[in-house]
């Protein structure tokens, strides 16, 4: 009897940002809070994009995998496995990353998942043979099989607009005014809503953030054409940015940005602005305050820009 696995192996949660990137990508479940992402032929296609660069002497292990994995680290630790075994003769590989920098390569070798485990935390239960057998790597044998396994799935984050998502208009509405509106505001985010899922224009639009297409929402984005400031002479205008708090190590705010980036893009926008008082932190991801404004009610508030916007960032 043959085993096979191909997949990324990590934190739930960090594993569940893949979503946002690759729609195919399915979490499955492993023990404790490690999860699987099997990479199917589906996701094959979708993370090579007609690319196929093998890096020897892996098995599917390509250049864009590798690039996926490594991007993937920086919401936190993950490992990238293979195995290949028919018969009782095979062998194994693995990768770990974690913040960007590769902590593990081992290739070729009988109990290469075992220590990509141990880096991940894992330790060998006393009713186990290995880490391999701890965390439940053979109850399936097949990649399709893992893929396919829907006792154990667990959703990805993804992020959607409102308007293509309208049986949430409601409880967008009520999400997006009670993280930035007051008691006085409702009405104005509920409209504003209910226009953007109706006109055709290209703005304004709500984004969200959330587990899987009806699971609870995680965060959002706005792209409007006014932030309620002077500048009146800029658009489009990122707003409403917000990640909740217990999302909030996985870096999503910095793919919630990418995101804004390419959807701007997309609409044939080559700059896009945001008003803040913050300190620091749009600058990491390549925002520039070109200037100040001023608020309705006459507070000074800092003007930033991206640009130019290229396939979601700068």
């Amino acid at each position: 009897m043959g085993y096979t696995l191909q997949g990324f192996i990590g934190p739930a949660p960090v594993l569940k940002t893949l979503g946002i990137r690759f729609r195919t990508a399915k979490v499955v479940s492993l023990s404790g809070e490690l999860a699987l992402v099997a990479l199917d032929d589906a996701l094959q296609d979708e993370i090579n994009q007609d690319s196929d660069q093998l890096i020897e002497p892996w098995d599917i292990f390509t250049e864009k995998i590798e690039s996926a994995g490594r991007e993937l680290s920086r919401h936190g630790i993950v490992a990238y496995v293979e195995a290949d075994y028919f018969g009782g003769t095979g062998d194994q590989s693995c990768v770990v990353w974690e913040k960007g920098q590769e902590l593990l390569r081992e290739t070729r070798s009988a109990k290469a998942i075992n220590h990509a485990l141990k880096l991940l935390g894992v330790v060998c239960s006393e009713d186990a043979v290995d880490e391999f057998d701890t965390v439940h790597l053979g109850r399936h044998r097949s990649v399709e099989s893992w893929a396919e396994d829907q006792e154990h799935a667990r959703p990805t984050l993804q992020i959607s607009p409102v308007r293509e998502n309208q049986e949430r208009l409601a409880e967008a509405a009520d999400y997006f005014w009670s993280r930035w509106g007051d008691e006085s505001t409702f009405d104005f985010y509920r409209d504003c809503m209910e226009r953007s899922c109706d006109t055709d224009a290209d703005l304004p639009r709500f984004y969200l953030l959330t587990e899987g297409e009806k699971g609870s929402i995680a965060g959002g984005y706005a792209l409007l054409r006014s932030d309620l400031n002077s500048r009146q002479d800029l658009c489009p205008w990122l707003a409403c940015l917000y990640v909740e708090p217990r999302w909030r190590s996985l870096r999503l705010g910095s793919m919630l940005l990418d995101h804004a980036a390419g959807e701007a893009q997309a609409k044939g926008y080559d700059s896009l602005y945001l008003c803040t008082d913050l300190e620091g932190y749009y600058e990491r991801y390549g925002w520039s305050c070109i200037g100040k404004g001023y608020g309705i009610d006459g507070a000074e508030t800092k003007i930033y820009r991206l640009r130019p916007v290229k396939n979601g960032i700068q």
